[in-house]
């Protein structure tokens, strides 16, 4: 017998279509790194200061704090990207947000390509960052959206890994188009993949939960047996429209707003406080420290003049980048088997101890302490931290309120960017070579946090993840708030045909009766245990 889709692992088309939405997030990751190598080419004019034509070779900038606010712009346009396009999402789907924001990109490009003053140069950073911001946020849901949860796992991690692949392609690209004007190819290539995403987006299918919200159901039955591979979906696609209807009789359209202020029919306050501290902890880790500034954290200890290009530190940042995806990889990979919580722990404390190895480095000069130090810091912030928080709002919110949800995190995390892209270069010149302690302290935090409060979600329903964690702000330690993973069978006739359950229905409000034959026995559950905060 066929094997029933709710159970199945990643298939080619899901791989397709999530490739295809992934090239906006590689497009954030080209504009995140594309101010590292070239830095001090356009901050301090390194190689001189010149015309081609009515172009300046730099455009130079006296302050270091200055210079943070032009890095730190980018995550300011984010930030209002996904705020703009949850409601965008909402009424006119995924493919219509990734391919229509991604042309914000060409307009960006023209800014940064042509730019002559610190302003304009400024602006093209907000208007690519919108155009990110949108992508990354429509990405996260989207990808949760086609997937079951045993290919959730594994493709939940394609932001970070997307993002990574921008950072190393455009650092390769840097180390021989950082010298003026030829920076400027740099930044035009953005406008470059903003149209390939218009074209080719338009060939990936819709997710088939939406189609389902809209009433679209002979599209989203079509589009959810493309993402199953000829798996049985009678089940999966009869608890979907049985989940959304549930989902419409309980509320109306939930906002970002409404979910801030609590006012949604489950009690999300949990999963609003584990997304927001998750996306907080994932930017005060210190990752864009060495995103945005490894090369001048490299140079300090290995000298070399900067206009020497490439010089070993920009050498040595793009080889950091390469290990950024390879690390991405595995973690993708680990996830599956080690699951979310560990994961995260393990990737929070290795950074708290490679933070920590920065400082006598830099402190008694040792170059290969410092280069190897940042180098592993790199790698396991892509292990867990890196990719993990960005599947968090799809994996432990309902459907109703995930864009929301997904925006808020999101959100946190480009406002955490702006903080450590504008802080960081004042922070440094303050503390010195006592800068990475300041990351040290925030990773530890991290870990503590995620031990008490995260749950584990690898390979679990998204309902059941809901149902059991919608109840206020709890502890999770303890067999009591842990939910039995999916397990992957041969039969359909070993899984429920798309019922649900009594106790689920009273669970999500409806009160509607149900016929004998409908019902599958289980035992009651017990009632949730006592919250810490309601």
């Amino acid at each position: 017998m066929p094997v029933d889709s709710r159970t199945i692992g990643v298939t080619w088309f899901q791989a397709y279509c999530t490739g295809l939405a992934a090239i906006g997030s590689f497009n954030f990751g080209w504009n995140i790194g594309s101010v590292n190598i070239p830095g001090d080419v356009l901050q301090n004019c390194v190689t001189g200061r010149k015309y081609y034509g009515p172009f300046p070779s730099c455009i130079f900038v006296g302050s270091n704090t200055v210079w943070g606010v032009v890095v730190g712009s980018y995550a300011l346009g984010a930030l209002l990207g996904a705020i703009l396009s949850n409601p965008i999402i909402d009424r006119r789907g995924y493919k219509f947000t990734l391919s229509w924001f991604a042309l914000l990109n060409v307009a960006g490009a023209l800014l940064l390509s042509l730019t002559t003053k610190v302003p304009q140069f400024i602006i093209g950073r907000i208007v690519v960052g919108i155009a990110a911001g949108a992508a990354n946020n429509a990405l996260a849901t989207y990808v949760s959206d086609i997937s079951t949860p045993r290919s959730r796992t594994v493709l939940g991690g394609t932001v970070q890994f997307a993002c990574n692949m921008g950072i190393m392609i455009d650092n390769a690209c840097a180390l021989g188009l950082a010298p003026p004007p030829r920076w400027r190819i740099l930044f035009a290539i953005t406008g470059v993949l903003g149209l390939v995403n218009f074209v080719l987006f338009p060939f990936a299918r819709e997710s088939p939960k939406w189609l389902i919200s809209k009433g679209r159901l002979e599209e989203a039955r079509e589009a959810l047996a493309r993402f199953r591979n000829n798996a049985y979906i009678d089940d999966e696609f009869n608890e979907m429209i049985e989940v959304n209807r549930l989902n419409r009789e309980r509320t109306e359209d939930v906002n970002v707003i409404k979910v801030i202020r609590g006012q949604t029919p489950d009690n999300l306050r949990h999963q609003l406080m584990c997304v927001s501290a998750l996306m907080f902890f994932q930017q005060f880790c210190g990752i864009n420290a060495v995103i945005f500034y490894s090369t001048s954290i490299i140079n300090r200890s290995t000298g070399g003049s900067p206009a020497d290009i490439p010089t070993l530190a920009q050498i040595l940042s793009f080889l950091i980048s390469v290990a950024a995806l390879i690390f991405t990889f595995i973690g993708m990979v680990l996830g599956a088997y080690l699951g979310r919580r560990t994961l995260l722990m393990f990737s929070h404390l290795s950074m708290a101890v490679f933070a920590a190895l920065i400082v006598p480095g830099a402190v008694r000069n040792v170059a290969a302490l410092v280069v190897t130090a940042v180098f592993c810091f790199n790698a396991f912030f892509n292990l867990g931290v890196g990719p993990i928080p960005w599947a968090a709002a799809s994996e432990m919110t309902p459907r109703y309120a995930m864009t929301a949800m997904s925006a808020i995190g999101t959100g946190i995390g480009y406002i955490g960017t702006f903080t450590i892209g504008v802080i960081f270069p004042p922070l440094n010149n303050w503390w010195g070579n006592y800068t990475f302690l300041f990351f040290m302290v925030w990773n530890i935090i991290a870990t503590i946090f995620i031990f008490f409060f995260i749950p584990e979600t690898r390979d679990r329903p998204i309902e059941d993840t809901v149902r059991k964690h919608s109840c206020g702000i709890h502890f999770v330690v303890g067999k009591k708030w842990q939910v039995p993973p999916i397990e992957e069978k041969a039969d359909i006739g070993e899984l429920d045909h798309g019922v649900v359950h009594e106790e689920d229905r009273a669970l999500l409000g409806d009160t509607t009766s149900v016929t004998p034959v409908d019902i599958v026995e289980m035992p009651i559950p017990s009632p949730p245990p006592t919250p810490i905060f309601k």
